[in-house]
């Protein structure tokens, strides 16, 4: 698991600031099942106001991690058995339409908003442009069943 944590906090920004506390976080929700990093490098027009987001799936808990350019980080654990359904949305690859790929997934948790709206988790595919891991992106939300 060492091994694991070291390849993880390489790829992490910030990491010898950030990761002591996130590998805290991470040890405390079980295994690791898999992980993948949505983007790097903010864009405000685009609704991405942190340097960099992340998400693991662990044997116990989902964990989204959003840090900040200045190292000021924010973690959130969602227990998995919160979870009530994910739905998935699929959309073309490219403007050939030939090949659908998953676009997003919606985890809709059993808790509610003032007694009236499900809390809900929205996951979206990562752009390789913007340092986004797909693959990561599509084996976590595999597994999220």
């Amino acid at each position: 698991m060492l091994e694991n944590w070291q390849s993880i906090a390489g790829q992490i920004y910030m990491n010898e600031l950030t990761f002591p506390h996130l590998r805290e976080r991470l040890q405390h929700g079980g295994e690791l099942r898999a992980w993948y990093k949505y983007y790097r490098g903010g864009n405000q027009w685009a609704g991405k106001h942190f340097m960099e987001e992340n998400v693991f799936l662990m044997e116990e808990v989902l964990i989204w991690v959003q840090i900040a350019e200045d190292g000021k980080m924010g973690l959130y654990s969602f227990k998995l058995d919160d979870i009530s359904k994910i739905d998935r949305s699929y959309t073309f690859a490219d403007k050939s339409q030939e090949k659908l790929v998953l676009s997003q997934a919606t985890a809709t948790f059993k808790t509610m908003k003032d007694n009236r709206k499900r809390d809900t988790l929205v996951f979206k595919r990562p752009l390789p442009a913007e340092e986004g891991d797909v693959e990561g992106f599509e084996q976590l939300i595999a597994l999220l069943d």
